[in-house]
């Protein structure tokens, strides 16, 4: 087959999987699902834990302080010893870890996924890492915090000792790849994995329909949890 027609067929596929897509979270964004978000509670006026959501265009991931995690995961501690924070997501392991992105890696990954994979990157300096990144700071009480790390952490596969599984290297800075729980699909994807895990925090969002990164960071940018300006 011409290569030609390999990339008309396999952008036509990409296209053909976003629509199907965009249509089924049209039907869950009906007013009988967005029942399903409930009032969110202000922060309380000790809230300390500071995290946030950063988006790259099509993903969006969190970025939390490492110490909860380390004590959920001490493996993590020893592979970054020097994180503070660590820029976590959740994704499909063929498109998540590809190096060229394809309209076939996408198309998989919607309907055909291989599992999925954890991506942790490990941020000493968060007010670096942020620079010229799309991102939304949010201000939760360590309550709240605790929920989120739970929420995280249970979406690795672990070993028979309890630590994660390597998968492999990160795709830039200091970083790892790990096995994963989990599904991805075109209902299931990074983005609704963020958006479960904001919700647990408190966090006033529809995982269900939270399938692009902006529909997440739009969700945290009005939250009333929402990091006051400096």
């Amino acid at each position: 087959m011409p290569a030609i027609l390999k990339r008309t067929i396999a952008v036509f596929a990409l296209l053909l999987a976003l629509a199907i897509a965009l249509a089924l979270a049209a039907v869950f964004a009906s007013p009988i699902w967005m029942k399903i978000t409930g009032p969110e509670k202000l922060a309380p006026a000790n809230a300390s834990t500071n995290i946030y959501v950063v988006g790259n265009g099509w993903h969006a991931g969190l970025l939390v302080p490492a110490a909860a995690i380390n004590a959920r995961l001490p493996a993590l501690r020893q592979r970054f010893p020097d994180a503070k924070y660590y820029e976590i997501g959740w994704g499909d392991v063929g498109f998540y870890r590809a190096k060229t992105v394809t309209a076939g890696l996408a198309f998989e990954a919607m309907f055909a996924s291989r599992g999925s994979v954890m991506h942790v990157v490990a941020v000493p300096d968060v007010k670096r890492f942020l620079q010229g990144s799309d991102t939304a700071s949010l201000c939760i009480d360590g309550e709240a915090y605790q929920r989120m790390v739970g929420q995280i952490t249970s979406s690795f596969a672990q070993d028979s000792s309890g630590a994660p599984v390597d998968a492999g290297p990160g795709i830039y800075g200091n970083s790892q790849f790990y096995g994963a729980l989990g599904s991805y699909n075109a209902l299931n994807t990074c983005n609704r994995w963020t958006a479960s895990a904001l919700e647990a925090a408190g966090i006033s969002i529809a995982p269900r329909i939270s399938l692009t990164a902006s529909s997440v960071l739009g969700a945290a940018n009005h939250s009333a949890l929402r990091c006051a300006a400096p």
